[in-house]
């Protein structure tokens, strides 16, 4: 009995132990173990991403004319986006201080953007807040497409707005006239402009009144008596002559009157009268 009972003990021993050693199955409905290698390269990837997003977004930003505001009490970061051609960052600071001292959550949205849209040259503006403490703005100016009369000029929407001093210098068409008859002058100047098209050949100056009507001048600089009527029909002649026996001699030509009903006067420069 002792000899059945120590080999007894003997295998329920090593019965014990080869459970010990035993491992389960894997399951084949749960999802693998993520190797801690595995998420450092997702991490560093996400990271990588997030980062190539932020720069592009910052490349963009800074490739339009940005100020930041320097006059500002309870809001610290304030950047405005503008061409800053026809309005200043001076004039915007001015129009936003006001406002920027309510701080944060005290911030007039809807009172900034209406007080940037009574300039005149601006045409649209957004305005958002940037957490923690910070404001975004963006500011749309007119763009002018001529000059009148040497101190204001022509807008778009047929709107003559003042001169800002800092838009001395434009290479723009020049018009003139009686200013109630800015949308007819602007019209025809759009009519001349789509048939002048060439080189030396575009609108410098284009001015009406009723006792001269219509007077033209080129970049060429040849001046255009085009009278009252029929202004294409008369432009298009000239062309034509320019094309025909005026070409060789457009360089001496000073004006051109064109009120004729078949033919055109010539009027030669003060140099070439002598010559001839």
């Amino acid at each position: 009995m002792a000899r059945e009972t120590s080999t007894q003990r003997q295998k329920q021993a090593k019965g014990k132990r080869a459970l010990r050693g035993a491992r389960a199955l894997p399951d084949p409905n749960a999802e693998p173990p993520v190797r801690p290698l595995r998420v450092v390269l997702l991490s560093v990837l996400l990271l990588a991403v997030a980062a190539g997003i932020g720069y592009g977004a910052r490349w963009l930003w800074q490739q339009v004319p940005t100020a930041e505001l320097s006059r500002v009490d309870a809001l610290e970061d304030v950047r405005v986006k503008a061409p800053f051609r026809a309005v200043t960052e001076r004039e915007v600071e001015e129009i936003l201080l006001p406002y920027l001292r309510r701080g944060f959550f005290s911030l007039d949205i809807d009172g900034m953007r209406a007080a940037l849209m009574s300039n005149p040259w601006i045409v649209n503006a957004s305005v958002s807040r940037r957490w923690p403490n910070g404001v975004d703005v963006v500011v749309d100016e007119a763009e002018p497409l001529a000059i009148w009369g040497g101190d204001r000029l022509l807008i778009a929407n047929g709107e003559l707005l003042p001169r800002p001093e800092n838009l001395t210098d434009l290479r723009l068409p020049e018009l003139a006239g009686d200013a109630e008859l800015v949308e007819r002058i602007m019209a025809q100047y759009q009519a001349l402009a789509g048939l002048l098209t060439t080189k030396d050949m575009e609108v410098r100056r284009l001015s009406f009144d009723d006792l001269s009507g219509w007077q033209l001048e080129l970049v060429s600089g040849i001046r255009l008596q085009l009278g009252h009527d029929e202004l294409l029909e008369r432009v298009g002649r000239f062309l034509r002559l320019t094309r025909g026996v005026l070409a060789p001699h457009l360089q001496k030509i000073a004006g051109v009157d064109t009120r004729y009903n078949n033919a055109v006067a010539v009027q030669w420069k003060e140099k070439d009268k002598t010559d001839n």
